[in-house]
């Protein structure tokens, strides 16, 4: 596994949740990460234009959706841990039909990319910020993961 990726995960798992006991929904709030990002807003959710809708829910966790065309969700994961590694990266803790993922987004602005993601049998989809021979189909090996831009709140 990749050092750099090794000491994030290391610090983040080895932190409390956050440094003032804040939901995953709060945190994802202050970082402005709730509501609805994609590659292009104007266009409509496809495979080569994922939408992802990040929604608070009423145990303070956030649920995260995939959609790769209207109304059809790819995939559905609820995140139940975050921390935050530094003032524009986040690492997340996700679980849905995959199992557990963990993720580290850098967030700009009103934009994000994924850096890392892992699940929890150590397999890497993303690593600084690149996909792997692990994610999708294989053909995005060695490509930057793409940026998202907030379409709405």
């Amino acid at each position: 596994m990749h050092r750099g990726l090794l000491l994030v995960l290391a610090l983040v798992l080895g932190t409390p949740a956050t440094a003032s006991a804040e939901t995953v929904a709060q945190t994802l709030q202050l970082f402005g990460l709730l509501g609805t990002w994609a590659d292009d807003c104007s266009e409509p959710p496809s495979n080569n234009n994922f939408h992802t809708v990040y929604e608070p829910l009423a145990n303070g966790n956030v649920r995260r959706t995939y959609y790769n065309a209207p109304d059809k969700i790819y995939n559905q994961y609820e995140l139940q841990r975050v921390n935050r590694v530094s003032a524009d990266q986040l690492f997340y803790s996700q679980t849905g039909s995959a199992g557990r993922i963990d993720v580290v987004l850098t967030v700009t602005g009103n934009r994000y990319h994924v850096l890392s993601s892992q699940n929890q049998d150590g397999k890497v989809y993303v690593r600084d910020g690149r996909f792997t021979e692990n994610a999708g189909d294989g053909k995005s090996a060695g490509k930057e993961s793409p940026w998202q831009n907030k379409c709405q709140d």
